[in-house]
Parts: C-alpha cells; sequence; structure tokens
C-alpha cells in the first residue's frame, strides 16, 4: 500500500478526527476528516480545511478526494 492511496478505505476505516489531505479548488492541501457517510453512491467525507485566503472551510467530499498524503508532484518520483 503506497503512502498516496484516496478512496472509500480510508474515509471508512480512518479513527476521526484524522488528518488528512483534500483535493479542493484545484489543489491538494491539508485538512481533517471529521465526519463520513455511506451514499448510494459510496462514501463521502465530512472535512474542514483553509482556502486560499486562509478562511476555514467544512465541507463534504467524495472518497476519491481524500487522502493521507498529497500525491508526488509530476517532476518527482515516487519511491
Amino acid at each position: 500500500m503506497s503512502e498516496f492511496e484516496p478512496g472509500a478505505d480510508l474515509v471508512s476505516r480512518l479513527p476521526l478526527p484524522g488528518h488528512v489531505v483534500v483535493f479542493a479548488d484545484g489543489r491538494w492541501r491539508r485538512g481533517w476528516l471529521i465526519g463520513r457517510e455511506h451514499e448510494e453512491s459510496g462514501w463521502t467525507g465530512l472535512v474542514q480545511y483553509e482556502d486560499d485566503e486562509g478562511q476555514e472551510r467544512t465541507e463534504r467530499l467524495p472518497a476519491d478526494q481524500i487522502a493521507l498524503t498529497a500525491p508526488p508532484a509530476p517532476n518527482e518520483q515516487a519511491s
């Protein structure tokens, strides 16, 4: 298992609250997973993070936008 594996397994099993990274507003950001819900379309996570203006945001994101670490940058090789 690599450190970067967004998805339902992480969202459904990570103890709450849990430190995560979230894909929001076009980039990966540090945040907290503070809740979760299983819907017909799959798992969603209730997350908190800071936007570009430094304002705290709380919103529901699909599991594939929540991970433990950000993916490697395009010019970095994964180890």
